[in-house]
C-alpha cells in the first residue's frame, strides 16, 4: 500500500513538472519580442498653427526618433531621411497648437505619426512600433 502511494505521489509529481514545461516554459520561447531598435532623425524648426488661418503660427523645434524592429528597415530609413523630414514638416503645418496642448494630445500626435509611417513605408506596427519625440518646444 505504501508503494502505490509513493509511486502515485511520484506520478503526480511527474505530471505537475510536464505540465509546468507544457504551459510556461514552451510557449515562451516562441514568443521572443523582437529588438526595438531606433532610428533618430536631425532636429528641425516648422511652424504650428495656433489656432485657425488667422490666428498665426508658432515655432515648433522638434526632433524624432523612430522606434523599429526589422535590422534591414534601416537603409529604407536612410534612403527616405528626406521623405521623412518633409512629412514632419507637413504634419505640424497641419496639426493646430490646440490639438497638440489638449489631454494626451502630443501622445496622438504620436500615434498618428506612427500610422502615417507606416502607410507610408507599407510596412506594419509590428515592424514600426512608434515615435519618440525627444525634443518638442514650442516658442
Amino acid at each position: 500500500m505504501k508503494k502505490i502511494i509513493m509511486f502515485g505521489g511520484i506520478g503526480l509529481v511527474l505530471i505537475a513538472i510536464v505540465l509546468v514545461v507544457v504551459l510556461v516554459i514552451l510557449p515562451g520561447q516562441g514568443d521572443k519580442e523582437k529588438e526595438e531598435l531606433k532610428f533618430p532623425l536631425e532636429e528641425m524648426y516648422t511652424n504650428i498653427p495656433i489656432g485657425g488661418d488667422e490666428d498665426g503660427y508658432k515655432i515648433l523645434k522638434v526632433q524624432m526618433t523612430i522606434v523599429y524592429t526589422d535590422p534591414d528597415f534601416l537603409e529604407v530609413l536612410n534612403k527616405n531621411t528626406d521623405v521623412i523630414m518633409d512629412f514632419v514638416n507637413g504634419y505640424f503645418r497641419d496639426v493646430s497648437l490646440e490639438t497638440v496642448n489638449r489631454r494626451n494630445g502630443k501622445e496622438r500626435v504620436k500615434e498618428e505619426i506612427t500610422e502615417r509611417l507606416i502607410e507610408l513605408f507599407e510596412t506594419d506596427s509590428d515592424n514600426i512600433r512608434g515615435v519618440l519625440l525627444p525634443q518638442f518646444i514650442i516658442q
